[in-house]
């Protein structure tokens, strides 16, 4: 285990990925969380509850330095995702080896998601940073005598709760094997260190957000949200799980693309079972570590590509270890290296080369996008007053359009969740009052305008505008009087 290699991985991670920073927000959540940063109310979503209190404060004290929200918040995911490689390498180094720590950090460096979300105005590199750093304390604390080891793990495993408040349950069993076979004073000890400083976030959240009773409104608001849309335990009942474990699989297959096949050699060899097996309470370590995410991902939510972050570490490091066990199954061990560059070139050659979701094609697209689309709706006088219809963006479109300086334009904007039932409206050729929007029967101009790229249009009339970096509009004019119907990721424009 090498600090110095420690720190090459963490300075490649810099640079591979400063090429790829984003200069705007990236979504809706992105946007709550810029308004957090002037006031913290998960009641109001700003952001949405349970708060990540100590991540707001963090990307706060940065805005006070750079005067940029979404600059703050890139810088951030930049740091952690560097950073998260370095630990890695640490970590399964001590967990294993040298080789399995290189390997691991390796395969992390040229995933294609966590190498997008390091430029992006997100917290998910942050959740695998703090995933890592926390399994790395508890597997340390696992094999050291005494007591110091758990209760130092129980303290950093208390602030990323503060950070990430799913890391509560994520990193339990963790703890659990580690306060394993302690002395019971120690075990109390790091239990009440953990209770603490849970309940100091807690506190800080709470009076921060108004008071107990508007936190806990808050959370129960999010938790009943949650349950409606995504949870089995809500009204979808056990249809979610086939939803979840759909999002899911996308999601971690987008992660992790050509490590796939070598995080199933694992099993599949028996010479690699025999060598894992061979350390029970490593192997059970790993898999808790890597899986159990999967109990609140499965039946209850999962919500978009960076909450896998939790368990690609854990992939990372069984994918390292599934192409050390064919290279060895092959007899030619000197295949070993050649194995880790063609699935690292692979990957990474799908983030930087190809054009499917969040390569670097993608990301730049979307990003630069979201203004090149507001500035070409001020070329004309009828575009300026354009009705948007966006299924993702919705609160993006307003902040750049409404709330930004300088703003573009005076839009209504009509956004949508594509899982809920279809919309249905005439557009209306009437100018809108306060209070009154597209959906009643008015627009600020006859136009209607298609953000998102996902989104199909139906009917006659439309225009599709390619922006420089290849984002595209829909535009309907002289869309007065016509029937517009909203269905999933489709608008149909009937004249």
């Amino acid at each position: 285990m090498s600090w110095r290699l420690a720190l090459l991985f963490f300075v490649l991670a810099i640079l591979s990925r400063l090429p790829f920073q984003t200069e705007n927000l990236w979504a809706h959540d992105s946007v709550l969380y810029e308004r957090a940063i002037d006031r913290f109310s998960p009641i109001d979503q700003q952001p949405q509850a349970p708060g990540y209190l100590y991540y707001v404060l963090l990307i706060r004290a940065l805005v006070a330095m750079t005067r940029d929200a979404n600059r703050a918040m890139t810088i951030v995911s930049l740091i952690a995702g560097a950073v998260a490689i370095a630990l890695l390498y640490l970590f399964a180094a001590r967990l294993y080896d040298e080789r399995t720590g290189r390997i691991s950090a390796i395969f992390l460096l040229t995933a294609v998601t966590f190498w997008a979300y390091a430029g992006i105005a997100y917290p998910y590199t942050v959740l695998a940073a703090l995933t890592i750093a926390c399994a790395f304390a508890f597997w340390h604390a696992a094999t050291r005598s005494g007591g110091r080891a758990l209760i130092g793990a129980s303290a950093l495993y208390g602030i990323a709760i503060g950070f990430r408040s799913d890391l509560a349950v994520f990193l339990a069993p963790l703890w659990l094997i580690a306060a394993w076979g302690r002395r019971l004073g120690a075990a109390f000890v790091g239990a009440v260190v953990v209770a603490a400083l849970f309940a100091t976030w807690y506190v800080g959240s709470a009076l921060a957000d108004g008071g107990f009773a508007a936190f806990s409104a808050a959370l129960g608001e999010q938790s009943r949200f949650v349950d409606d849309r995504y949870s089995m335990f809500g009204e979808r009942g056990l249809s979610a799980i086939g939803s979840n474990i759909y999002e899911l699989a996308r999601f971690v297959g987008r992660a992790t693309y050509f490590l796939a096949p070598l995080v199933a050699a694992v099993p599949l060899s028996a010479s690699a079972r025999h060598i894992e097996l061979s350390d029970r309470r490593r192997a059970l370590f790993l898999l808790a570590w890597t899986l159990t995410p999967l109990a609140i991902y499965v039946p209850i939510h999962v919500g978009e590509y960076g909450y896998v972050f939790s368990m690609l570490p854990g992939i990372c490091v069984i994918a390292a270890r599934g192409a050390i066990a064919l290279a060895r199954g092959s007899r030619l061990p000197q295949t070993l290296p050649w194995l880790v560059a063609a699935v690292a070139l692979a990957n990474g050659s799908i983030f930087l080369l190809s054009d499917t979701p969040l390569s670097a094609t993608d990301v730049i697209r979307k990003d630069r996008g979201t203004i090149e689309k507001l500035e070409f709706l001020q070329t004309a006088i009828d575009l300026r007053g354009a009705t948007i219809v966006t299924a993702y963006d919705a609160l993006v479109v307003i902040h750049y359009s409404m709330e930004h300086t300088p703003g573009y334009g005076d839009h209504s904007v009509i956004g949508y969740d594509p899982a809920n039932q279809p919309i249905e409206f005439n557009f209306g050729s009437a100018d809108c009052a306060p209070g009154v929007g597209p959906l009643q029967g008015c627009a600020h101009s006859p136009v209607l305008a298609v953000w998102d790229d996902l989104v199909r249009v139906r009917g006659d009339g439309w225009q599709e505008v390619r922006m420089p970096h290849g984002s595209r509009l829909r535009i309907a004019r002289n869309a007065a009087g016509a029937h517009v119907r909203i269905d999933g990721l489709e608008v149909t424009l009937s004249r």
